[in-house]
């Protein structure tokens, strides 16, 4: 036979509706004229479920032409497909990894993320880098077609294997007309219109092979709010920030603002200055300022903890609840209940309290017996009835009591002597310095997550001697600083330490 058949790779997740899509490529392409053969591989559970499946479609003109019947494949071979569709950014790198995307390949993917439990589950930042793999895509693959297919879905109430069968057809990847891709789905009878809306949606956006990070980008631009009269100044001294650190200090300002008001928003921008100013006097500008772009960033965290005030405020917030009705796909008039599971502990209540008056109850045990006999097994708290949702807009309402607080002082101090490392080892030592200002990221969360966080950044504090006297300090530093984010228990970091030969005992910071 002269012929070929036409070799397609469905690269989906659990829910995704992959199957869903592959019975409807081989629908279409019988209506087309062509014999179909379609598998599929189960993948393990990484992000519920990723899984292959595979379409062949051999032209019935040829087998009626030759008298005899082609023999197709049960399995993509690496090197010989034709199309691959990827319903997510990181399938993509999947199709590229197992070798189905080639310079022979139109590759249809969507630029939408769905963390992997690897990435979920990291103690520190354990997203991959996106953009990245989209490079390496993209050279690989003779033809790229980019676009968000889960926003486009969501758009036109469709599931996304609509959009993707839309996007294939848009492609002309397939000889196969518009009109038997439509008629199948017609002829499933199951949400019909709103599909047939994803189809067109997903066919319009592979037709321009839209670029989703760029135009993103750009409506973000356009559509952003005007500053509130008492965050306008603040921005202005933004724009006196090294150019490099600018973006990260506005995220950092509009945290902090948030997190408290435009006053405190105004002491995150004073700290951030002196740092640019010890930057600028130790060369910073020749290193891209990396130093003020780092505490901007890890500053506005270290002001912006997290506390009882802090997540009562966020899990009230009516963007959560729209989120929420969104993320089920609610209807209208249709009831969401969320259910909040709260474990609070007895520092935790005394955030708010005035130093003295917190300290003293806290070194007291009958107070902490008699809270862990009311508190230690925990609530459930429904924010979607008014009892629960009262209860938690009024802590959040405590705000004003902050600055007052056991907390509050807490926190400012260890993030004055912080900074006040950062800024003491600058001239010498320009690159330990910003290894030093990424530490905060240790620190983060509420409860024990932020027990663990701090005790590990205290050892890494009293071993900074040690460091300093290493062949490569920040190099050092910054093993330390993985170390600790690879485990809860410490394992590794004291194993580090170890090596180091630096004093593990903690210390104050």
């Amino acid at each position: 036979m002269s012929a070929r058949p036409v070799r397609i790779a469905v690269m989906a997740l659990g829910g995704q509706g992959g199957g869903v899509l592959a019975e409807w490529i081989v629908k279409a392409g019988e209506r087309a004229g062509y014999v179909a053969q379609s598998t599929s591989v189960p993948g393990v559970a990484q992000r519920t479920g990723a899984t292959i499946y595979y379409v062949e479609l051999f032209p019935q003109a040829e087998i009626d032409s030759v008298g005899a019947s082609p023999i197709l494949a049960l399995m993509p071979a690496p090197g010989d497909v034709d199309i691959v569709i990827a319903a997510e950014l990181m399938e993509a790198g999947r199709a590229l990894n197992r070798g189905f995307v080639t310079s022979a390949t139109t590759l249809i993917a969507s630029t939408h993320r769905i963390f992997a439990i690897g990435e979920k589950i990291a103690m520190s930042d354990g997203r991959q880098d996106a953009q990245a793999v989209r490079q390496a895509v993209e050279a690989a693959a003779g033809r790229g077609i980019w676009f968000d297919m889960e926003r486009a879905a969501e758009e036109s109430g469709a599931v996304i294997s609509a959009v993707m069968f839309g996007a294939l057809a848009g492609s002309g990847a397939t000889p196969i007309p518009r009109a038997a891709f439509e008629e199948t789905i017609r002829s499933a009878g199951r949400a019909v219109e709103r599909n047939l809306t994803g189809f067109a949606s997903g066919f319009d956006a592979s037709m321009s092979e839209t670029n989703a990070f760029a135009s993103t980008q750009n409506k973000a631009a356009r559509s952003a709010p005007q500053p509130a009269p008492a965050v306008a100044p603040l921005l202005t001294r933004v724009g006196d920030l090294p150019a490099n650190a600018q973006a990260m200090a506005r995220e950092g300002l509009k945290r902090v603002v948030d997190f408290q008001d435009p006053r405190y928003g105004s002491v995150y921008l004073d700290r951030l200055e002196e740092i640019a100013s010890v930057d600028r006097g130790a060369g910073g500008e020749t290193r891209r300022f990396a130093l003020t772009a780092a505490v901007a960033k890890y500053l506005a965290l270290a002001m912006a903890y997290d506390d009882v005030v802090r997540v009562a405020d966020l899990k009230t917030r009516s963007s959560r609840f729209v989120r929420f009705r969104e993320d089920v796909r609610a209807a209208d008039g249709q009831i969401v209940r969320v259910w909040e599971y709260m474990h609070p502990r007895l520092e935790e209540a005394c955030d708010l309290l005035p130093p003295a008056l917190a300290r003293s109850i806290l070194s007291t045990s009958a107070a902490r017996k008699i809270f862990d006999a009311v508190f230690g097994k925990g609530r459930r708290v429904a924010t979607t009835n008014l009892s629960g949702f009262f209860l938690l807009n009024a802590l959040a309402s405590l705000k004003f009591l902050r600055r007052g607080g056991l907390r509050f002082d807490v926190e400012n101090e260890r993030t004055v002597r912080w900074l006040e490392l950062v800024k003491a080892n600058a001239a010498g030592d320009y690159a330990l310095a910003c290894e030093i200002a990424s530490l905060q990221r240790l620190i983060k969360g509420y409860g024990e997550t932020h027990e663990r966080g701090l005790a590990n950044y205290r050892l890494i504090i009293a071993a900074l001697d040690q460091v300093k006297a290493a062949p490569s300090p920040a190099q050092a530093l910054a093993r330390l600083r993985d170390s600790a984010l690879k485990d809860e228990d410490g394992v590794a970091l004291r194993a580090a330490l170890s090596k180091l030969g630096g004093n593990s005992a903690v210390a104050a910071a």
